[in-house]
């Protein structure tokens, strides 16, 4: 298994080359070139074995707006793995690398948009239960939310809104 690590600044291209062969384009990529360079990233990490970056994380803040309050969580987005090395783990070992991070920097919710079935494996479940919602998250159950400490997802009901570089996508 690959070693888990923080971001580095020499890894940028190859993190670049990794998300963009993973998506099949560059536009997730460039999200993440755009995250960092706005101070947006939270926790970044990778996936590396000889010296070549495999697969990364990502996590930047998500705000949950209320009607008379915002609620502070992050976005796990994007995840990815060179498609040569998908379905071996390396993914999976990213997110919870990830999760445990987030946790131990004191962050206490997570949302994600994605593949329920791969994500529910982590904790997370449909974000709708705990009445948060996304704007134009088709279908509804693939907007997910995790609470890192118990209750964090406790009566925070609202509109996720995600940094403004995510409008790109």
């Amino acid at each position: 298994m690959p070693h888990i690590r923080d971001e580095r600044p020499r890894d940028e291209a190859a993190i670049h080359a990794v998300v963009a062969q993973a998506f099949g384009r560059a536009t997730e990529a460039d999200l993440v070139k755009s995250l960092r360079a706005n101070g947006k990233v939270v926790v970044s990490l990778v996936a590396e074995e000889e010296g070549q970056v495999l697969g990364h994380v990502l996590f930047s803040p998500v705000v949950i707006e209320a009607v008379t309050a915002r609620h502070a969580a992050l976005g796990l987005a994007p995840l990815a793995v060179l498609p040569a090395f998908q379905r071996l783990g390396i993914g999976s070992a990213l997110v919870s690398a990830g999760l445990a991070r987030c946790r131990a920097l004191g962050h206490t919710r997570v949302v994600v948009l994605g593949e329920p079935a791969y994500y529910e494996r982590f904790g997370f479940s449909t974000a709708t239960d705990f009445g948060i919602r996304y704007p134009g998250a088709a279908p509804r159950a693939a907007f997910m939310a995790l609470a890192l400490v118990p209750g964090a997802l406790d009566g925070r009901a609202g509109v996720a809104r995600y940094a403004a570089e995510f409008e790109k996508l």
